[in-house]
């Protein structure tokens, strides 16, 4: 009893000294990530903060190649976290444009909420000059599933509730719309 004790005071004061995004209780492990705090301290000294400033701004010296390398390193670290309908948490959990949506906002990008919204958002471009950080766009009859390209046909995707946030062929459906929100 004495030693369940002590494990679950060490574990309390573990969780205390990590801080709060990582005193997270959950059945199934869930994969964090605080890259505002990164770009905060990228800003100027004595500028605002980036979160101020807008994390485009942060990222204005990056190519878009590596923009687009960026944002696709960003988003698998979320595989293996929970689908939600009508979430948009990359730890908590999301639905497809949720996920997508929340991605982008991290780089500073305002996307509609709504895989149909986001895919008329977006410029539009054909299958075979898909890059990594398009978005790609599924449906029948209308457009109901959207994912992000990751490259080597490849995307991540909220999917289901049963498989979370996951990697599949970008042709595990057929797609109907491939669309860019980089400028």
């Amino acid at each position: 009893m004495m030693k369940n004790i002590i494990t679950v005071l060490l574990l309390c004061i573990c969780m205390l000294a990590a801080g709060p995004s990582t005193a997270v209780v959950s059945a199934e492990p869930v994969k964090t990530a605080d890259v505002s705090a990164d770009r905060k301290e990228d800003a100027a000294p004595g500028s605002e903060s980036a979160e101020e400033e807008g994390a485009a701004s942060v990222f204005g010296d990056l190519s878009e190649e590596e923009l687009r390398e960026e944002i696709v390193e960003f988003a698998v670290q979320f595989e293996g976290n929970p689908y939600v309908y009508g979430g948009t948490s990359l730890t908590g959990g999301a639905d497809c444009s949720g996920f997508v949506m929340s991605v982008f906002k991290e780089f500073g990008y305002e996307l509609p909420r709504v895989a149909a919204d986001q895919c008329s958002a977006s410029t539009q471009k054909s299958i075979e000059d898909i890059e990594p950080a398009d978005l790609v766009f599924y449906g029948n009859g209308g457009i109901s599933h959207v994912a992000l390209y990751i490259g080597d046909g490849q995307i991540i995707h909220a999917s289901t509730s049963a498989s979370g946030i996951k990697i599949s062929d970008y042709d595990y459906e057929t797609p109907v719309a491939v669309g860019t929100c980089l400028e």
